[in-house]
């Protein structure tokens, strides 16, 4: 059954986004730039690798044999290829690891009040809710990651979810359910 997202579930999702996006735009283009930069350089030594390999003649080896030789320059491009195929990979681990940690340490950080105060102020009391739920250490600020969660929750319909609790909580309170007995089966 799909549930109807209440009126402020808009206002509050694009707030969060808004606010996201404004913290993090200035990571984004570092690593953006940082990215883009790496790949030109590998693209412009990549060329150079290939067109060294270009060069190379494996006349000096025939001494060993006129066959390895034949072989070398007929596989020498596929040879030069493979360093460039094995650089991009490696070049792909370096960066790959750089952005997750890149990611991981900037969800750490703590945003600024000037950013977070009008962020609460603009959610509706269920964001809030939701907010609050999501900043599981009090005894820290609000970070960068906490409102990325915060915005997950409520699309994936935490405050639903909060309202049950609440229901059962006032259920509980009115109507005391006995703990039942180890002996004590349920049927």
């Amino acid at each position: 059954m799909k549930q109807k997202k209440p009126a402020a579930y808009k206002n509050d999702t694009a707030v969060l986004n808004k606010t996201l996006l404004t913290l993090a735009m200035p990571q984004i283009i570092l690593r953006s730039t940082v990215i883009a930069f790496s790949v030109l350089v590998w693209i412009f030594l990549a060329r150079k690798i290939i067109d060294f390999g270009k060069k190379q003649d494996y006349a000096g080896l025939e001494a060993f044999s006129d066959q390895l030789v034949t072989y070398l320059n007929s596989i020498n491009s596929y040879i030069w290829w493979g360093l460039v195929l094995l650089g991009s990979l490696i070049l792909y681990i370096i960066l790959s690891s750089w952005l997750s940690g890149s990611i991981r340490r900037a969800g750490e950080h703590c945003p600024p009040p000037r950013k977070i105060n009008p962020l609460i102020n603009q959610l509706s009391p269920e964001g809030k809710e939701v907010l609050a739920w999501a900043w599981s250490d009090r005894t820290e600020p609000i970070k960068f990651i906490t409102l990325k969660e915060t915005l997950s929750e409520l699309r994936s319909g935490r405050v639903y979810k909060l309202a049950q609790v609440k229901e059962q909580q006032i259920l509980l309170q009115h109507n005391f359910i006995p703990e039942l007995g180890q002996n004590e089966k349920i049927s």
